[in-house]
């Protein structure tokens, strides 16, 4: 595979004092000269919507009335080899199970494109990763995955969700469920495997720390068999996290537990990051609530945590076309949980999630696109 077809993925000596050493190996001549756009190339770069083959301007919409993802799909994680793309995803519909958080089911399902905008579900229509066992991490929904390919082998890190409110732990808001994040692989895409024996390989923290209630919604990188994971942090306040790992299972949390700086943050904060690393800077997009609308905003960083804003408070789109499936509302999700960037020749894409205006607001997914300068 062309090496500027693939989402680059890595970590340098540069942000290794950063976050308290804690990566010790430099990267590769091999890593230094694959080509990937600098992050000043992606700064200049400004981002459009491309109308996909679905409603409203959407590349996915949602299933038929009864379906697993009849309700919403969003939070995309796609993968390209040169042939196809790959986009696992989250659909929800409604349940009347009361051990469910928000009277919904979510599970993740995954979806095939020779061109990134026209999909098809994969799995006879079925979720690849179902809800788990009767008292598992993820016997109540799983949402916010990522996959990275990893050798052989599909790794895709993803919030379990057991039942449990933040009520539960005496916390508050109380009714805002618990997530953790649990990981599974797979050789093809389709068939999963749970692995540490379906139990979180990031749990929440205790009370007090940024992600007592929620960890989930996550981007990992890996170089020379190190993991690095920025994620979504919750205590009643959305933050977003950072973590390393030798081997994609035991975490430690890295910054002394504290958020990423110098991001765009309303009255709830950040969450839905995904970060692109070029071997010396870092180019992060992710969701905050300024003007009470989650939006997507851009930094960039020397360090990967200590983070400068790109173009200000403006978000990275402008406001959406009359009747597209993004054009949301005060209050409603709008560009979040951006996914990986691809590189195909010189363009940049990222698929996200956004929803309409009108209710009962449908959430799908749609694809921006920048040209390289």
């Amino acid at each position: 595979m062309n090496r500027r077809t693939a989402l680059r993925i890595g970590w340098g000596s540069t942000v290794v004092l950063a976050v308290a050493q804690a990566i010790a190996a430099e990267p590769s001549a091999a890593d230094d000269a694959r080509g990937e756009p600098r992050v000043e190339q992606l700064e200049k770069a400004t981002f459009r919507r491309v109308p996909g083959g679905a409603a409203q301007g959407s590349v996915l919409d949602t299933g038929a009335p009864g379906s697993w993802y009849s309700g919403t799909v969003g939070m995309p994680t796609v993968h390209f080899d040169g042939k196809r793309y790959r986009m696992w995803f989250v659909g929800d519909e409604p349940t009347k199970d009361p051990g469910a958080p928000y009277g919904i089911y979510q599970r993740i399902g995954l979806a095939i494109s020779k061109d990134g905008l026209h999909w098809k579900v994969a799995n006879e229509g079925k979720p690849v990763l179902d809800l788990g066992p009767k008292g598992s991490a993820d016997a109540k929904g799983l949402s916010h995955p990522y996959v990275l390919r990893v050798a052989d082998r599909f790794w895709m890190w993803y919030g379990a969700i057991d039942g449990t409110r933040a009520g539960d732990l005496g916390l508050t808001p109380a009714h805002v469920r618990v997530e953790r994040i649990c990981l599974a692989t797979s050789t093809d895409g389709v068939h999963w495997q749970r692995e540490n024996g379906g139990k979180p390989v990031l749990d929440i923290g205790p009370k007090g720390t940024i992600d007592s209630i929620q960890a989930t919604g996550m981007h990992v990188l890996r170089i020379n068999g190190q993991f690095v994971m920025w994620y979504g942090a919750y205590n009643g306040q959305h933050t977003l996290g950072i973590a390393s790992s030798s081997d994609g299972i035991r975490w430690k949390r890295l910054n002394d537990g504290k958020p990423i700086m110098g991001l765009v943050g309303g009255k709830q904060g950040q969450c839905g990051v995904s970060v692109y690393w070029d071997g010396r800077r870092y180019l992060m997009l992710y969701g905050a609530d300024k003007g009470a609308q989650w939006k997507t905003y851009a930094a960039v960083s020397d360090d990967g945590i200590r983070f400068q804003r790109l173009r200000g408070e403006q978000p990275v789109l402008g406001p959406a076309p009359v009747r597209n499936f993004d054009t949301a509302g005060i209050g409603r999700n709008h560009l979040v949980h951006p996914s990986q960037f691809l590189i195909t020749g010189n363009r940049v894409r990222v698929w996200y999630m956004g929803e309409d205006g009108s209710p009962p607001h449908h959430q799908r997914i749609g694809l921006m696109e920048a040209a390289l300068p």
